[in-house]
């Protein structure tokens, strides 16, 4: 990055240096430490979370819940959140005092849509733990970083889609971001990500992990130019890697090392895993135990997660849907570390013209409806079939007419799918609604 750029960086967002100041603060605690500090950090937000959050009050009313917290076997008793609970019960996480400063929103990968309070606070608390995770591996306040992301925010028309076009080029031209789409991909995409990456000279790499696992694949013509950029890092976020040999072919091509992050939308990022090590819990925000209910498929141990910081939406035993790898557990419960991720993994699915599709853009054009509850695309060798759970209110027109736009913007084949409302939507063998169901039985298209 040209140092007049570095200085408009700073002189336009002066958050970040402040992020950066406040990331280099940041202290890791030991394990011996753990114990008495997230008890303490447990009572006072069960305190305030029964006192201001109806849903938590209820359970204590209710006798679900303990009022106060005086052991871990207190804390061992409350009842554990759902997502579908959140859902279906979005009033009962609504502060008395006042509404929330916004909103987050997501479906994870099982295609059910989760709309969650959320302040600034807690936005700048995450980004704060986000840049103290990534400085050891080269993160600096001059860092330029190619991203292989989604673009949620830009699926829209007229003048709002212009406004958030405009808003989202500035915004990443001050941070040093390249950003190209994740959700659509094909062998010609990549090549051309690939040739626009050598002319930015990023710094790292950051993608979903499946979208870098398709890009190295189809890229492996530049390999020498990669390398001669002299990258520090490559981040892989949202899912385990697709292949086994996904971060061995990065690492191979870049000349450098592979991260990883965990996290979520509604509870931020949990854990980082630097190259050749655990993945290490962000243990000052999180409290992350084994959850005694399994998914009857993965591999791993289940996990529940609570948030240490003050939230709008106080997140209390959460049952996240992931799973971990060889979980390293402290006497108290805490996993203080794990080896990978077991669940999780966002589908690509190839699509009749060779381009590849990201799950993740399919939820990305529906997420802003308020009457769908569930959503899943289903393809047939007849074509696809785009499966609603909707409210009884909805209105269908209005809705299929919305959504077959933003669905042309990711693919015209999509626009073309045929809408089926239905009471639920089909399971794999662990009873979990997956975002993508292929059954087609041509062998091109699998």
């Amino acid at each position: 990055m040209t140092s007049v750029m570095l200085q408009a960086r700073l002189w336009l967002a002066p958050k970040i240096r402040r992020d950066f100041e406040a990331a280099q603060r940041r202290r890791v605690l030991a394990d011996e430490e753990l114990d008495a500090f997230q008890f303490a950090a447990l009572q006072s937000i069960w305190a305030d979370a029964v006192t201001s959050v109806p849903y938590y009050r209820q359970s204590v009313t209710t006798g679900k819940a303990p009022r106060t917290l005086k052991d871990w076997q207190d804390f061992q008793s409350i009842p554990v959140l759902t997502r579908q609970t959140i859902q279906e019960n979005p009033e009962l996480f609504m502060r008395d005092s006042r509404p929330p400063q916004g909103f987050a929103v997501t479906a994870g990968s099982t295609g059910t849509p989760l709309r969650i309070g959320i302040d600034q606070s807690e936005r700048d608390l995450m980004r704060i733990a986000t840049v103290a995770s990534r400085q050891p591996v080269g993160y600096s306040l001059d860092a330029r970083l190619f991203l292989i992301w989604g673009h949620a925010h830009l699926l829209g028309t007229g003048w709002r889609g212009k406004l958030n076009h405009l808003r989202r080029k500035l915004a990443d031209r001050i941070l040093g971001y390249c950003r190209v789409d994740a959700y659509r991909m094909n062998p010609q995409s990549c090549r051309r990500y690939a040739a626009q990456l050598v002319r930015f000279r990023p710094t790292g790499l950051i993608g979903y992990a499946s979208a870098l696992d398709l890009f190295a694949r189809n890229t492996a013509s530049f390999r020498d130019q990669f390398r001669s950029l002299g990258m520090r890092f490559i981040l892989a976020t949202s899912e385990p890697p697709p292949r086994t040999d996904t971060f061995e072919l990065l690492e191979d091509l870049f000349g450098c090392p592979v991260v990883q992050e965990y996290g979520g939308v509604e509870f931020g990022p949990a854990a980082f895993k630097p190259p050749g090590q655990p993945f290490e819990v962000f243990s000052d925000l999180n409290y992350i135990e084994a959850d005694s209910v399994g998914d009857g498929e993965s591999p791993g141990q289940p996990i529940l997660l609570t948030a240490l910081y003050p939230r709008y939406t106080p997140l209390i035993r959460y049952r996240v849907g992931d799973a971990v790898l060889r979980p390293t557990i402290l006497p108290h419960g805490h996993i203080r570390s794990f080896e990978g991720l077991a669940g999780r993994v966002h589908d690509v699915v190839p699509l009749s013209d060779g381009d590849s599709l990201h799950s993740m853009s399919v939820f990305h054009c529906i997420h802003q409806e308020r009457d769908v509850y569930n959503i899943q695309m289903v393809f047939h060798d007849e074509g696809v079939d785009l499966c609603l759970v909707t409210s009884e209110q909805c209105d269908r027109a209005g809705l299929e007419a919305r959504v077959r736009s933003r669905l042309r913007q990711v693919h015209p084949e999509l626009a073309q799918a045929r809408f089926r409302y239905v009471d639920d939507l089909g399971t794999n063998r662990a009873g979990k609604r997956r975002w993508f169901v292929d059954l087609r039985s041509r062998p091109e298209n699998r």
